[in-house]
This record gives structure tokens, sequence and C-alpha cells, in this order.
């Protein structure tokens, strides 16, 4: 099942900077991973699709009907930029904050969500006491609290150790495995992600130099870095995909 479909995303700040006529397509049990260096133009596409920022010409639709902020973000579920909180709540309190806004969000759904994140040892503490890791780890909690059928992370392992990454990943498999979750995650490392998602969208200065299955580059017999190094040098050199 089809769950976003992005037609022509165009979002200019300038002739090399935001995003000009992306497609994207996911559907249930989706992983996508957008790879691109800082400025490429993730994090515009990621907030145009959430309508946080306006764009100058998209087509966006979730579950085949037209994106309306009102009724298509209760499915969707979010990590965008820099988290912020109110400090001086615990981790536990921040998220039953979130029980007014989506139905399905009950302590019980709370306490499971923090355990699946690995705060509940420290849901009771101020957010102000969490270190930068547990605060992303918080923001993951907030994102999928309410059990989203989409899932958009813009550099969700900014801040977390190998361990930390480690346990998200398998959280992240998990959630699509049982939950046939959607997820979009953007990164600016290659390596992190080489064998964690199904399909490919390469962004640099706005333009997609890629947008296909990761079963291209595995029969290519390239890495992921090396296939993407390759991507940018061919645009460079003004060769077309």
């Amino acid at each position: 099942m089809n769950i976003l479909k992005v037609s022509g995303l165009t979002k200019a700040y300038d002739d090399k900077c935001g995003v000009f006529g992306l497609d994207l397509s996911i559907d249930s049990g989706d992983i996508v991973l957008v790879l691109g260096p800082n400025g490429a133009g993730k994090t515009t596409t990621f907030q145009s699709i959430l309508g946080l920022v306006s764009s100058s010409y998209s087509e966006i639709s979730v579950f085949s009907k037209p994106f309306n902020r009102t009724e298509s973000l209760q499915s969707i579920g979010a990590m965008i930029s820099r988290p912020v909180f109110y400090e001086y709540m615990t981790g536990k309190e921040h998220l039953s904050l979130l029980s007014g806004l989506y139905p399905n969000v009950t302590e019980a759904n709370i306490g499971d969500t923090l355990i699946s994140v690995g705060l509940d040892q420290a849901k009771n503490k101020k957010i102000s006491q969490y270190s930068s890791g547990m605060k992303q780890r918080l923001d993951l909690a907030r994102a999928i609290v309410h059990k989203p059928s989409l899932l958009l992370l813009d550099e969700p392992f900014n801040g977390l150790d190998i361990e930390a990454k480690h346990d998200i990943k398998n959280l992240l498999f998990k959630l699509q495995k049982d939950n046939q979750m959607g997820i979009l995650i953007s990164s600016h490392m290659a390596g992190d992600l080489e064998h964690f998602a199904n399909k490919l969208v390469i962004l640099y200065e706005g333009q997609t130099l890629y947008s296909g299955s990761f079963d291209f580059i595995q029969e290519s017999g390239l890495t992921l870095e090396t296939f993407y190094l390759k991507c940018l040098d061919d645009y460079r050199k003004g060769v077309k995909q």
C-alpha cells in the first residue's frame, strides 16, 4: 500500500540551494534513505512534506489522498532538526502532553514507548538532566508514541554513540517488520546505513542524482559510498543518470 507520494517537489532559495523537482514514493514496509551532504536539501524536503515550509510546486499525497495537515499528520511521526523540549518536565511528562493530540496515546502506550527507546530508567528524570543522546531517544519516542504509519527521521543518529545507533536501528527494523511502517530517513553518512534501507535517494545541491532500489547498487558491485561518489562525479561532469 502506498503511504506517501511526492511529485515535483520544488522549493528554491537560490539556484543551488533548495530542492528541485524531487519525486518520492514510500510504500508500507519501505525504508527509504535520503543521502546527501549538509545543504543538499534533505531538511527542506522533510519540512516541505510536513507543510512546515511552503514549496513553489509539489503534489503530495498520504494514503492516496491530498496532504491535509489536520488529517495527514495523525498518521505521521517526525524528527526534524535539533529537538526542543520543556526541560523542566520529565521524559514521561513530556510524552503525556501528546495524549491531547492523539487519541491512542495512553499511559500504557507511553510506558511501552519509553522502554522501546531505552529511556525507561530515566522516564522520571528532568529532561534538563538528559544527555544529547538521551534527548535524541526522547525525540524518537515523541515521533512514534502515537503509532504512526509513516516515520520521517532527519539525521536521527546525530549525537548517538555506536551502541545507541545499533539499538535505534534494531527498533526501526522492528517497527518496519511488525507494523509495516514506512520510514523516510536522511543522513550525510553513507557508512552508517549501508545495509539499512531498501530504496535510496541521493540529493546534491537540491538535485536528485539517483532515486531507486538498493538492488541496482548491489548488482553493480559497488559499495554505497563508492556509488555515491560516482553519482557526484557524474553530476559535476554533466553526465545524466
